[in-house]
């Protein structure tokens, strides 16, 4: 007799254990950061913006894994650029510290130069992510501010403070799914940077003077309150 039931081997018992030690194998995670980081502050919700800066995270060992992925693919794709003509600044003047050392920043790369490509002028910042494929063909379908407004409100942010306006951003984005690469420019938005480092400076004194700034939203079974990191820690409060 044929069984035409899907197997579902992920809920094995042998993959459910050893999933769990892995899990339990994890070393706590610690909020090494005194400041709040540039890469933080796009957050659509200024508590969870608050709580990433304060608190410690607590990410299972996937999500630390697809933090870790990114890392590696950036890098491959810095080898890339290398390899393609590309000259990156050296790390010492990727970053930026600002608002009395409270606010930080560390851009991926800058361009000093390279090969000639329409629209494209050097210096110029670069930023690279890794996304799914839903998300990577959203932001080839929407464009970057649409898509990823926290991305977006980085890229600003770090072209205001490294004091690289002049040309376009040029943003990398890697399909994990196929490994295929999309390159958009960004340019320099003086009213969005202003805007976001407005913000920064907002999260910052409210931080500082014991306040906690409100959540983005009232419903606690929003899909993104269920993501959140902070959740537990989020609704457990009275505000």
């Amino acid at each position: 007799m044929l069984d035409f039931n899907r197997a579902c081997l992920s809920t094995k018992p042998i993959s459910t254990a050893i999933n769990d030690l892995i899990e339990k194998a994890e070393s706590p995670e610690e909020n090494t950061r005194q400041y709040l980081g540039a890469s933080a502050i796009g957050s659509e919700c200024l508590r969870k913006v608050q709580y990433d800066w304060m608190c410690d995270p607590s990410h299972p060992s996937r999500t630390r894994d697809i933090f870790r992925r990114g890392h590696l693919f950036e890098e491959v794709s810095r080898q890339h650029f290398i390899s393609a003509g590309f000259k990156f600044a050296p790390k010492e003047k990727l970053g930026f510290i600002a608002v009395g050392g409270m606010f930080r920043g560390h851009a991926d790369g800058v361009f000093i130069s390279g090969p000639e490509l329409p629209d494209v002028g050097y210096s110029c910042l670069w930023e690279h992510k890794c996304l799914g494929g839903k998300g990577w063909r959203a932001l080839e379908r929407d464009g970057l501010e649409k898509a990823y407004s926290h991305y977006a409100a980085q890229v600003w942010i770090y072209q205001a403070y490294l004091n690289i306006t002049e040309h376009p951003a040029i943003f990398t984005a890697m399909n994990a799914d196929t490994c295929e690469r999309l390159h958009l420019l960004v340019p320099f938005n003086a009213e969005r940077a202003q805007m976001w480092s407005d913000r920064a400076v907002t999260v910052i004194e409210a931080t500082l003077a014991g306040e906690l700034l409100p959540r983005f939203t009232d419903d606690q079974d929003d899909w993104r309150c269920k993501m959140c990191s902070h959740r537990e820690r989020c609704w457990n409060e009275r505000a």
